[in-house]
């Protein structure tokens, strides 16, 4: 069964390509074209926007960055026709991710500014927030310090107040680097606390390491050494645990530092030749560099010149490399720029030679509109037949749509018709007849009691049995009509769940992945989503003979999407009835305000997409924003395309 080329076909076609990217890249290409065409197809221009928001993150991935800016600047040209702010923040974002990547700091802030002068008009203030961490980190990075330090305070007023507290601590670390900088230690240190406060009662190891490290780096310079030896030593137990190879020479390193100030020289010069090792294995240049000053500093206070100096000469060299490198960089910076100005200016060119033709233009419409107002008479007569068909087949498409919703309401009906006889069936079957055999053994029992003969055990026995039983049932069946996990713990849980129930003990091998799905979703969307899962789950085992499901629940464009593919036997032929239960998810994704699509799929079973859209404010924009400013690092990375 073929989806019908229409707007909603885009969108699933784009939630696909969006669902795959991480899974195959391939495939998700596929996807993302196969929507991009359709939608140009149809002027779709909003369905145009996210395909092209969707291929461009895709050509990020894979460092294409002159690719994913053309399809960049058509998103943005069709998100400013249409009015949408959101998107066209969205698309700033991104813009900022493609030019940090090749060094263009200052470009990448440029465009990082336009998103945040959308998102402080319109919110939603944590997308404010992390606009601001990201800005603060490129004037970080471009040494202008007390600007950054502003920035930095600017979004952890706004997380504050939010409140977001993970966020919070690490604008903590983050404004504690920029204070380093600026020489204001005691703030400084301060901050580190408290973020190290938040990252250990949270347990969240990797920024603990960080803090803690760059928080025993301060001690070391203040003399502290025994404090600074704790903190270096606890973060390198955690980064040991969390296999971090570049973070374990850097704290090894540091930690061999402090020894070195302990006067613990044996232990100093282990710690500082593994860290040395481990810094040449995983490039980490800056580490090495350190390790090799702080050997030399050792054999020099151990007497051993010639050592000392080997390793200084060692150092300088190490020195002068990187800082050719870094001078490399900047040069190729420049030259980023240069190029791009270039092409800038050919646009301009371009641009008025268009104007130009399209002067020319003007003067060739003069005598052609004359023409053309011959041949208007008679469209004229023809667009009015047209238009009395096209309301005529209007017409009868809305009463087929009328006709399909009264069957699939009935369809619901006699569904739930059907479940009540079934309940009615388990109660007098099987919990009534235990019941009842349950009162007959009491009444027995206190029969006995009456009349002063002993109660035998056995009896009493059996009774206790057969009310676990009965208890045992009605919590099935309470499950089965509303499962607590749903209930306790929400969608997700209660999803993966059901699916390990349903396939755990059969051949079918089940694989369950879930993408933004943080918070709970309003009550009657989680049922509806959890019932037509069951209902599809329900509809492999009965009739797909497959061996393989996958199933995907993620948040995209404004929507929560439930992707569900298997490689049974697909969609019935053309013509074939397709039961009741099929009509029952239409009917349950329609009371959403959601639609439900099915084909067959890659994996030659069936391919279902139900879209339900989310409700509030500031769902509806397709936008993402990355996060680069939750690692509070003293090295500041560029920005990663994340989840966009």
């Amino acid at each position: 069964m073929a989806l019908p080329e229409d707007s909603a076909k885009v969108m699933g076609l784009s939630d696909l390509c969006f669902a795959y990217r991480r899974v195959h890249a391939d495939s998700a290409e596929l996807f993302g074209q196969a929507a991009l065409r359709l939608a140009r197809r149809l002027g779709f221009r909003r369905g145009e926007a996210q395909a092209c928001n969707d291929l461009a993150i895709l050509r990020i991935d894979r460092s294409a960055y002159e690719a994913a800016d053309s399809l960049l600047y058509r998103s943005l040209a069709l998100r400013k026709a249409l009015g949408d702010p959101a998107g066209m923040a969205a698309v700033y974002n991104k813009l900022g991710i493609t030019r940090q990547a090749r060094f263009m700091l200052e470009d990448a802030l440029e465009e990082d500014l336009k998103a945040l002068a959308i998102y402080e008009q319109i919110g939603p203030p944590a997308h404010e927030a992390t606009l601001l961490n990201n800005i603060a980190i490129l004037q970080f990075n471009l040494n202008r310090f007390t600007e950054a330090l502003a920035t930095h305070k600017r979004a952890a007023s706004i997380r504050a107040g939010i409140p977001d507290s993970a966020g919070l601590a690490a604008s903590f670390g983050n404004m504690a680097n920029v204070e380093l900088r600026l020489g204001d230690t005691a703030n400084a240190v301060h901050h580190y606390q408290q973020a190290i406060g938040y990252f250990r009662a949270k347990d969240m190891r990797p920024e603990l390491a960080v803090s803690l490290h760059n928080l025993a780096s301060i001690r070391l310079e203040q003399g502290r050494a025994e404090e600074a030896a704790r903190g270096h030593a606890e973060a390198l137990e955690l980064r040991r645990q969390l296999g971090e190879p570049k973070g374990i020479a850097s704290s090894l390193v540091g930690l061999g530092a402090a020894r070195l100030h302990q006067r613990r020289f044996t232990e100093a010069a282990a710690l500082l030749h593994e860290g040395l090792a481990m810094g040449r294995v995983v490039h980490a240049r800056n580490e090495a560099m350190h390790a090799l000053l702080n050997l030399a500093r050792l054999h020099g206070r151990s007497g051993r010149a010639d050592s000392s100096l080997f390793f200084q000469e060692q150092y300088a060299a190490l020195k002068d490399s990187v800082f050719n490198e870094d001078m490399s960089q900047r040069l190729a910076q420049a030259e980023a720029r240069f190029e791009t100005e270039k092409k800038e200016r050919q646009i301009q060119a371009q641009r008025a030679s268009i104007a130009e033709l399209e002067r020319e233009g003007e003067h060739r419409k003069l005598w052609l509109v004359t023409a053309w107002g011959g041949v208007a008479v008679v469209l004229l007569s023809a667009l009015l037949l047209l238009q009395v068909q096209r309301r005529r087949a209007r017409a009868q498409r809305d009463a087929a749509i009328i006709a399909e919703r009264q069957a699939g309401l009935q369809g619901v009906l006699a569904a739930a018709e059907k479940e009540r006889k079934r309940i009615a069936g388990e109660l007098h079957d099987g919990i009534g007849q235990q019941v009842a055999g349950l009162k007959l053994n009491l009444e027995m029992l206190a029969a006995k009691a009456d009349s002063g003969q002993p109660v035998p055990q056995r009896g009493l026995a059996e009774a206790l049995s057969t009310l676990a039983l009965v208890g045992q049932d009605v919590r099935g069946l309470a499950h089965a009509l509303m499962p607590r996990a749903l209930e306790e713990v929400g969608l997700v849980p209660a999803i993966g769940e059901m699916l390990e129930r349903s396939f755990n003990a059969g051949s079918i091998t089940c694989r369950w992945g879930h993408h933004g799905m943080d918070g709970r979703l309003p009550p009657e969307m989680e049922t509806g989503l959890y019932r037509i899962t069951q209902e599809l789950v329900q509809n492999t085992l009965k009739h797909a003979q497959a061996k393989q499901v996958n199933v995907q629940l993620l948040r995209n464009n404004g929507h929560v999407v439930l992707i569900y593919e298997d490689d049974g036997r697909g969609l019935p032929a053309q013509g074939a009835s397709t039961g009741i239960g099929l009509g029952n998810i239409q009917e349950r994704a329609r009371a959403l305000n959601g639609t439900f699509t099915m084909a067959n799929g890659p994996l030659h079973g069936i391919l279902a997409t139900v879209r339900i859209p989310l409700p509030g404010p500031g769902h509806s924009s397709g936008m993402a924003i990355l996060q680069p400013s939750n690692t509070p690092h003293g090295n500041i990375a560029p920005h990663s395309p994340g989840d966009l």
